[in-house]
């Protein structure tokens, strides 16, 4: 079992969400950082645009080492929204972004049986330009890009809306973007939007039907995000965390052990070692003192400075990625040299060679 999913309080919902038409991926590259979705397609008819953009939904190197929370796979297909491919069966939320114009009649009427017929996301948007907005956008209002096939006024466009809902047992709801000015309200939004949501559950039986139908898209882009679902990753993460507030606790039990005094930089070599030891009698009393009011603070004992993983794990991340003592034990099993017990990290004190160089690095 992951250890994740023990005692963290994130998320299971897998959600999942494709972008059709997805074009130069914009949309998409704003969706991946929803921590609700896990899953993320894109599908255009421009094989070229989606190798030349991919790129830009790929992992940085920040996402290595700082990971995600959630598990996120964003997958890109070259293909046409007019052909069904299971792929895209089983999705929270498909969008249709200033798509549907660009479509010839008989691929409109392709397009709405596969979107709500086939792949029967549980919600979908879609929006297109309102052609009455044109007047303010030109004095002699044309189609607004040359592949435009249509421009809906909000009547034509609602009405289709409203069919398509009644016939595929959805229900919509409008509203859109880019309001125009106070004087030309009339004119309605700059694009306007359908909300669509299904009204059912699908069974079993058409489902797995569905499945059985050949695929038709050509993947061109597949990545998967580091997540601290993985173990890997959220190894490297809570280490990174836990032995970082490590270092600080032993460096300041250090500073408070051996205080650095400018009056003491004309001792002797050959005196140094009993002023230390002297020294350190009295500052362990003053750190005792200084501690007393403290959960699980570090110790001495023998030669080595004790951190305890207690400590560690009571850091509400820690706490919340590990879930319990054992994990965070044993994460660092193998990592840092631990006690006997396994309650602390160890520290060796090493006063001739190691301490001024421990406080100097401070």
């Amino acid at each position: 079992m992951n250890p994740a999913s023990k005692g963290s309080n994130m998320s299971k919902n897998n959600t999942l969400v494709a972008d059709l038409g997805c074009s130069e991926c914009s949309l998409l590259r704003k969706l991946k950082f929803q921590d609700c979705i896990e899953e993320l397609v894109g599908v255009d008819i421009d094989e070229d645009v989606l190798k030349r953009k991919g790129y830009t939904l790929t992992p940085l190197p920040i996402h290595y080492l700082q990971p995600l929370e959630r598990p996120l796979t964003v997958t890109l297909y070259h293909g046409s929204v007019s052909e069904k491919d299971p792929a895209l069966l089983g999705f929270d939320l498909i969008t249709c972004i200033e798509l549907i114009e660009h479509l010839e009649s008989d691929v409109l009427e392709e397009f709405q049986d596969v979107l709500f017929g086939f792949m029967a996301p549980n919600a979908a948007v879609i929006s297109t330009p309102n052609v009455e907005f044109n007047v303010l956008l030109s004095e002699n209002p044309r189609f607004r890009h040359p592949d435009h096939k249509f421009e809906w006024n909000r009547k034509e466009f609602q009405s289709w809306a409203i069919n398509i809902s009644r016939q595929y047992n959805y229900t919509v709801e409008f509203t859109g973007v880019g309001e125009p000015k106070p004087e030309s309200k009339d004119v309605g939004y700059c694009s306007q939007i359908g909300i669509f949501r299904k009204n059912y559950t699908e069974s079993e039986e058409s489902m797995n039907n569905k499945k059985n139908y050949e695929n038709v898209y050509k993947r061109v882009l597949q990545v998967i995000y580091p997540s601290i679902r993985e173990e890997k990753y959220l190894r490297n993460v809570v280490l990174n965390i836990a032995l970082s507030h490590a270092n600080r606790m032993k460096s300041n039990f250090l500073q408070n052990l051996f205080p650095k005094e400018e009056d003491k930089t004309s001792t002797a070599d050959n005196e140094k070692e009993p002023y230390v030891m002297s020294h350190w009698c009295s500052s362990l009393q003053n750190l005792a003192k200084t501690m007393e009011s403290k959960d699980n603070p570090p110790y001495l004992e023998g030669d080595a400075i004790h951190v305890p993983l207690q400590t560690l794990f009571s850091l509400p991340k820690v706490k919340e990625l590990c879930g319990s003592l054992d994990v965070l034990q044993n994460m660092m099993n193998g990592e840092m040299p631990l006690s006997s017990d396994r309650s602390a990290i160890v520290y060796p004190l090493h006063v001739e060679n190691d301490l001024d160089s421990d406080i100097s690095d401070e």
